[in-house]
């Protein structure tokens, strides 16, 4: 879709973004490999977070990212080929574009360190052509209850622009994209709340408008989209540890799929719809599962003493 560099462009014309985005910074995306398949993840099972990608049985685990500060957060392009993620490796988080085999990590939108400026948690857009993003960037702009916002940065046109998502309501934080791209889910706290009225919106791109999608007394987070778009998986904190739950978008219908009393979130799809990787502390610290989109059939696929969360499908299906 084309929609956010042409909504970028009108809300600047408009005024619509008072506090206009960054001076524009000539983006270079590094050559990207081949398709990958697979999952990559987060672990500290190195000693500080760093970006790992196994193959969706849990074997041939590869470390991506080498450095002794903290970096995560992988997201995965549309074509598989390369990775979106944070790193404090230049001083402050900022967003870095790299080769799904962990090749030339490039700093896609550097700040100086001393602006504080801290930028994460990124999803590719499904037409490859922008990444979506928080940052503290936009607290100068009005929102004065959102410490983070979601950000827009076009990958096109060989400069960075940024302009926050308009709706005023407070922070924000996990983000998923719709197939199409025309939807942005996304958990936010109401201003002055507190995290027991995190809820999940969705944000229309054609007409810059928000929806409240939950209203509950829970935690609702971690958004992901079905590739054929009929479904939200997310994990919810209710009765004292949190759950996956798939939400039909049609009916609204909602099934706790694991029900469990560990810790069990952050889902994300199979290319083809058919499983569910997420998180877990069952076996005493968080691992990486898989379970059928059922909610049965559950593996563990990291079984590693070190901490291990934030898993990322690969668009890409193995050969078989």
């Amino acid at each position: 879709m084309r929609y956010l560099s042409l909504l970028l462009l009108l809300w600047f014309i408009a005024g619509g973004c008072t506090a206009s985005a960054v001076d524009p910074t000539e983006i270079n995306l590094p050559a990207a490999p081949e398709p990958i398949p697979g999952l990559v993840f987060t672990s500290e099972r190195d000693g500080n977070w760093e970006i790992y990608r196994m193959d969706v049985d849990g074997g041939n685990v590869v470390r991506l990212t080498d450095t002794d500060i903290s970096e995560g957060g992988a997201s995965w392009s549309p074509d598989g080929r390369s990775l979106a993620f944070w790193s404090r490796r230049d001083g402050n988080a900022d967003i870095f574009v790299m080769g799904a085999d962990g090749s030339d990590p490039t700093n896609i939108a550097p700040d100086p360190k001393e602006n504080g400026v801290e930028e994460f948690y990124t999803r590719w857009h499904p037409d490859g052509q922008s990444i979506a993003f928080f940052s503290n960037r936009f607290n100068n702009q009005g929102y004065s209850c959102a410490v983070h916002r979601v950000g827009f940065m076009p990958l096109t046109g060989g400069t960075a622009g940024m302009a926050p998502l308009q709706a005023q309501i407070g922070n924000q934080e996990t983000l998923a994209w719709s197939p199409d791209g025309e939807t942005l889910a996304f958990s936010s706290k109401s201003c002055g709340g507190t995290a027991v009225n995190l809820q999940l919106f969705l944000w229309q791109a054609a007409d810059d408008s928000v929806r409240q999608l939950t209203r509950d007394e829970y935690i609702n987070a971690g958004p992901a989209f079905s590739h054929d778009g009929r479904f939200l998986a997310y994990h919810s904190f209710r009765e004292g540890n949190s759950e996956i739950i798939l939400l039909d978008l049609a009916s609204g219908e909602a099934i706790n799929l694991t029900n469990h009393p560990a810790k069990d979130s952050h889902p994300t799809w199979s290319p083809d719809d058919s499983q569910i990787a997420f998180v877990t502390d069952r076996d005493g610290n968080d691992e990486i599962y898989v379970m059928d989109v059922s909610g049965v059939n559950l593996q563990n696929l990291t079984n590693h003493p070190a901490r291990d969360f934030e898993p990322q499908w690969s668009p890409v299906a193995p050969l078989n």
